[in-house]
């Protein structure tokens, strides 16, 4: 009679068992028949019995369930429950047949989910969770990328851009420093907020190499934005090196003498160096030789309006120079004091102020005519001349051409 209870009870445990592994495949089958919360109950229990709760195939089932909740609702915590139960699964069986056969599109529904959560959360600033999130995705790729299960997820270079944005807006400088090199390793062209972070933070590391190196990259991806020529002056300002700048730019430009961008450039640069900037735009200390650098911006603008007399940005650029070297001079004249307003040195200020706003208006006119005459303008290009009428109206103002100013008025209006 004990043996007869002892084959009794072991016939209870096997059905147990086989009791516990019916409810995983009645799992998968009410899965198949999108019945997912039947599914979800069956699979919930067969997890909690001490026969299946180690069985590879009910954890890869529990993550097809989750993976299928995850994608219909896009809902990234059942994403990142099915990726743990895949993960599950994968331990307790590394060649699981199913995971061989088609776990590679189930991990990129996981991937993708969690991801576009970070995205999502971008987009509302939330950006310590949107950190997370892209955090878990790459989590996730990297795991079954590292299991050469004859699949991959490939590399988003966008998401791993955004996470080191999203930990550079949530405060986390040594992780934003190390996704946003990430990004500029993998050549991201979408963002050039990414060149423009990183160099400063080369910049605050005392890191001038990889400072210089990454505002070369940003020219070369974006060479119509203007910021990274602004962050190539301030480099060789801060570094000592505008010399071999300016040598660099003469040799080019003795080599290439009708080469008009190469002359505008050129211009540009010495313009920026006699005129440095800090990174919010507040103006530095002029240079030693600001005057001999300023009369070389001259001459270069005037030989590259030579080659095409009516282009606007550099019809705008000659009309600044001498715009911005009057607003100085007035600076000068209105920082004296009241009982030294008729002095011959005021009288003197006041005559540079006039001639060389005189000198600036043709240039701004044809500047204005210019841009008019392109139609619809890039971003760049529509501050530029904004900041022509801008100057436009100021100089009209003080000519007394007030129907002048009325007109500059409205194109402003219609600018914006």
């Amino acid at each position: 009679m004990k043996k007869l209870f002892v084959s009794l009870l072991f016939c209870s445990a096997a059905l147990a068992g086989m009791a516990q592994k019916a409810k995983v495949n009645s799992a998968d089958e009410y899965l198949k028949s999108d019945k997912i919360d039947l599914a979800k109950a069956d699979i919930d229990a067969a997890l909690q019995n001490e026969k299946t709760k180690d069985d590879a195939r009910a954890w890869y089932v529990k993550g097809k369930i989750h993976e299928a909740l995850a994608t219909k609702n896009k809902s990234a915590a059942d994403a990142i429950v099915a990726y743990e139960s895949f993960k599950k699964a994968l331990e307790i069986n590394p060649k699981l047949p199913e995971a061989l056969l088609e776990l590679n599109n189930r991990m990129f529904n996981v991937y993708a989910t969690i991801g576009n959560a970070g995205y999502g959360n971008l987009n509302e600033q939330k950006w310590d969770s949107s950190y997370s999130y892209f955090r878990k995705a790459f989590e996730v790729a990297d795991f079954y990328n590292g299991k050469n299960l004859g699949g991959s997820i490939p590399r988003d270079t966008a998401m791993v851009f955004y996470s080191g944005y999203a930990a550079q807006q949530a405060g986390k400088k040594d992780e934003a420093f190390e996704g946003l090199k990430a990004a500029a390793a993998l050549k991201f062209k979408g963002e050039p907020a990414l060149y423009v972070v990183l160099a400063q933070q080369y910049e605050e590391r005392g890191d001038n190499a990889n400072w210089i190196a990454t505002i070369d990259s940003a020219k070369k991806y974006f060479p119509a934005d203007k910021r990274f020529s602004d962050m190539e002056m301030l480099y060789y300002s801060k570094t000592g090196k505008t010399g071999d700048l300016i040598g660099m730019m003469e040799k080019k430009v003795q080599e290439n003498p009708s080469d008009f961008p190469l002359l505008l450039d050129y211009a540009i640069r010495l313009d920026n160096l006699a005129n440095p900037r800090d990174e919010k735009g507040s103006d530095l200390p002029k240079p030693a030789n600001f005057d001999e650098m300023m009369n070389k911006a001259e001459g270069a603008y005037k030989k590259a309006l030579e080659l095409k007399p009516e282009d606007a940005t550099a019809n705008f650029q000659l009309g600044a120079l001498f715009f911005n070297r009057a607003v100085a001079f007035n600076k000068e004249l209105n920082g004296m004091e009241s009982k030294l307003q008729s002095s011959p040195k005021a009288k003197e200020l006041q005559g540079k102020v006039e001639a060389l706003m005189n000198q600036s208006l043709p240039f701004f006119e044809k500047a204005d005519a210019g841009f008019t005459a392109q139609g619809k303008l890039e971003p760049s290009d529509k501050r530029t001349y904004e900041s022509c009428l801008y100057a436009l109206q100021k100089i009209y103002a003080i000519k007394n051409m007030n129907d002048k100013v009325e007109v500059v008025k409205k194109k402003l209006e219609g600018l914006n």
